[in-house]
C-alpha cells in the first residue's frame, strides 16, 4: 500500500506532460509485475486515426517517444493495431492473449489514448487498479488543460506559448511527413529531402474594434470564439494555437517547408474571408510568419512574426506574409540579434 501511494503522490505532484506519463507506466509496471506498461497517444484526422507509443516501461526503464514538438516518429495508422482500434470502437478494455488494452479518455470525454499492458493476461482487481490509476492520470489532465487555456476561446494561453517556443529552442529537431505510414494518404509518405524548420505565425484580425464599438463587446467575444473555432478545424491538431489577449494569436506549426507553411497560413485566411460571421458580416485577418531557428532569441522570432504582420496591416490587410521572403525581396532589413540573452 506504501508504494502506492507512494505512485499516486508522484502523479499528483507532477506538472510535466511527459513525466506524467512515465510516472503512469511506472506506477503499474511496479505494482501489476508485467514485461511492459506503454501510453500509446491516438489522432484523429478527418481522413484516418494514428496512434504512436509516447512512453514505454519495462525492466531496462523509462523511454519517451514523443517530445510534445514534432511528428512523433512512431506514428503509424491504428488499422494496424486491431487491439488497439476495437478499443477505440467500443471503448471498453481489449484482451488478448498475455496484452491488454485499456482506454484513456479525459474528463471532456475526449480521446486521449490507451494504456497498453503486455507479459501476462491480468484479473479483475489487477485491471480495476490500471482504471483507478488512469482515472487519476486524466484528472491530472484535466488540471494540466485548465492551467494552460484561454478561458474564452479554449485555445492555449500566453503563458504556455512561451514554455512551448523554450522547448523548441532547446530540442529543435526536423521532422517529416514520411513518418506517418498512412494507408489511405499516400501522398504523406513521400521522402522530402529539403531542410524543414518549425514556424510561429501571428493572426490579428482586421478592425476588431470597429467589430467592438458597432455590435458591443458580447459580439466580439463571439468572433473571437468562432475564429478559435475555425482555427482548430483549420491547422492540424499536432500544431499549437494560442491567443495572445485581444484579437491576436499565434500559431505554432510543426516542421515543415515554407511553402507548406505559407499554404497552412493561406487556407485559414482564406477560410475567414469566406465565412459569414452572425450579426457582424465578413471579417478578415492579417497574418505574419516567421521561420523559428536553432540560434533565435525567443523575441526576435516573435519581432520578426510582428514585423511580417505589421507589414501585412499596412499594405492591405487580409493577406499572409512571411518574414524571410520579406527579406528576399528587399523590403525589410534584418536586424541584428543582440549578443544579451533576450526574455519574454
Amino acid at each position: 500500500m506504501n508504494r502506492l501511494l507512494t505512485h499516486i503522490e508522484r502523479m499528483t505532484s507532477e506538472r510535466e506532460r511527459p513525466l506524467l506519463e512515465v510516472a503512469l507506466t511506472e506506477a503499474l509496471l511496479d505494482r501489476l509485475e508485467v514485461s511492459s506498461v506503454s501510453v500509446v497517444k491516438v489522432m484523429v484526422t478527418p481522413e484516418e486515426v494514428f496512434v504512436w507509443p509516447a512512453v514505454i516501461s519495462d525492466s531496462t526503464g523509462s523511454q519517451l517517444h514523443d517530445d510534445g514538438l514534432s511528428l512523433p516518429e512512431e506514428m503509424i495508422s491504428i488499422e494496424y493495431h486491431p487491439l488497439l482500434d476495437t478499443c477505440l470502437k467500443t471503448g471498453i478494455t481489449q484482451e488478448s492473449g498475455n496484452d491488454t488494452v485499456i482506454p484513456i479518455v479525459k474528463a471532456d470525454g475526449t480521446w486521449f489514448g490507451f494504456v497498453e499492458i503486455a507479459g501476462r493476461a491480468l484479473n479483475a482487481n489487477e485491471t480495476g487498479l490500471v482504471t483507478s490509476l488512469t482515472t487519476i492520470f486524466t484528472n491530472m489532465l484535466a488540471l494540466l488543460d485548465y492551467s494552460e487555456v484561454d478561458t474564452l476561446t479554449g485555445l492555449l494561453n500566453r503563458k504556455t506559448f512561451d514554455e512551448y517556443l523554450m522547448k523548441i529552442l532547446s530540442s529543435l529537431s526536423v521532422g517529416d511527413d514520411s513518418r506517418l505510414e498512412a494507408r489511405h494518404l499516400p501522398l504523406r509518405r513521400k521522402h522530402r529531402s529539403t531542410v524543414q524548420d518549425h514556424w510561429l505565425g501571428v493572426l490579428d484580425i482586421d478592425f476588431f474594434k470597429r467589430i467592438n464599438d458597432n455590435f458591443g463587446h458580447l459580439i466580439g467575444d463571439e468572433v473571437l470564439l468562432l475564429v478559435a473555432t475555425m482555427m482548430k478545424g483549420s491547422f492540424r491538431v499536432y500544431d499549437k494555437l494560442f491567443r495572445f489577449g485581444g484579437e491576436e494569436f499565434v500559431v505554432l506549426l510543426k516542421p515543415t517547408e515554407d511553402s507548406n507553411a505559407q499554404v497552412a497560413f493561406e487556407r485559414f485566411r482564406a477560410e475567414m474571408e469566406a465565412r459569414e460571421f452572425p450579426q457582424v458580416g465578413r471579417v478578415t485577418i492579417s497574418i505574419g510568419f516567421a521561420r523559428i531557428g536553432p540560434k533565435d532569441q525567443p523575441s526576435r522570432i516573435i519581432d520578426n512574426a510582428d514585423e511580417a504582420l505589421y507589414w501585412a496591416k499596412e499594405h492591405g490587410r487580409n493577406q499572409v506574409v512571411n518574414y524571410e521572403a520579406l527579406l528576399a525581396a528587399g523590403l525589410l532589413e534584418k536586424k541584428e540579434q543582440t549578443s544579451d540573452v533576450e526574455l519574454f
